[in-house]
């Protein structure tokens, strides 16, 4: 028979993706740890390519790459004065501004970051720890009043170069 534990479930407003600090940060804020408020996001894909071997007459399926993880696309509520926003457009245009320099040494932009999911009581119970994770592109701000809704909404796609997950029960 089930217990509660496993009858409880997880909703889509229940994840927050944390970053450390920043790189390219130079004011005040720039101590403080960006946390983006998700409301939507896919756990990229792993994948390990794999080749046909021959191994005493019979063929094998045996992997033929390290693995590789696809790109993480996160969609997020941007806060009422656009700080986690100009956060991530800060960190890319420290990455590469196309002003005065054209791209940042990797070490100095990759950062580790953690995708939180907390059930429906606020209690942490997975994180996924991404290594050496940093932005490719910041997408677009939309601002409309359309049926009463004033609520912001931007998204950013990210590449690492691994995760692990931690279970936190």
């Amino acid at each position: 028979m089930p217990t509660c534990v496993e009858l409880n479930k997880a909703s889509p407003s229940n994840f927050e993706l944390s970053f450390p600090l920043l790189p390219g940060q130079n004011s005040l804020l720039a101590n403080e740890e960006l946390i983006l408020n998700v409301y939507g996001v896919v756990l990229p894909a792993l994948n390990i390519q794999q080749i046909d071997m021959d191994w005493q007459g019979t063929r094998h399926k045996v992997a033929a790459s390290p693995a590789e993880f696809e790109i993480m696309n996160v969609q997020f509520i941007v806060d009422s004065y656009f700080k986690n926003w100009k956060l991530l457009f800060n960190w890319m245009t420290y990455i590469s501004n196309n002003k005065d320099k054209m791209i940042e040494n990797f070490d100095n932009y990759a950062v580790d970051s953690s995708l939180v999911v907390l059930d429906n009581f606020n209690n942490s119970i997975i994180s996924v720890n991404f290594k050496g994770m940093w932005p490719t592109n910041l997408q677009e701000v939309g601002f409309s009043h359309k049926e009463g809704e004033v609520q912001l909404e931007g998204g950013a796609t990210f590449v690492f170069d691994y995760f692990e997950v931690m279970e936190n029960i």
